[in-house]
């Protein structure tokens, strides 16, 4: 349960689910640095680098050097690995399921059915 609780706190914070969301959207070879991630988020470099640092701690980020730059991915199995721990501790209710496809009317999103 405790690690768990560590996973629920570090993506308690908005700009490090910001980062996670934004992470889980890069296509396959095309990881992003420090200064682009920052630029994405709006925030300092410093302020990115400290929350990759959270994320590397649980597991859930990795880096590559390329050149001089480091590149950060967010590691697809360690996240499984938290689902699954999610799914055995609290439940399948708190496991997220497969999207419905929406559809927009008015400006607003709706559960095609």
């Amino acid at each position: 349960m405790r690690e768990l609780a560590r996973f629920f706190k570090a993506l308690g914070d908005e700009t490090r689910l910001r980062l996670v969301a934004l992470l889980s959207q890069q296509e396959p070879g095309r990881a992003m640095c420090v200064g682009r991630l920052a630029r994405e988020l709006g925030v300092t470099d410093s302020a990115v680098s400290q929350h990759l640092r959270v994320l590397k701690d649980l597991g859930l980020v990795h880096v590559q050097r390329r050149g001089y730059r480091l590149h950060y991915f967010l590691d697809s199995e360690r996240l499984a690995a938290y689902q699954d721990l999610v799914r055995e501790q609290l439940g399948e209710d708190f496991v997220i399921r497969e999207r419905e496809p929406l559809v927009q009317r008015g400006g607003e999103e709706h559960v095609l059915s």
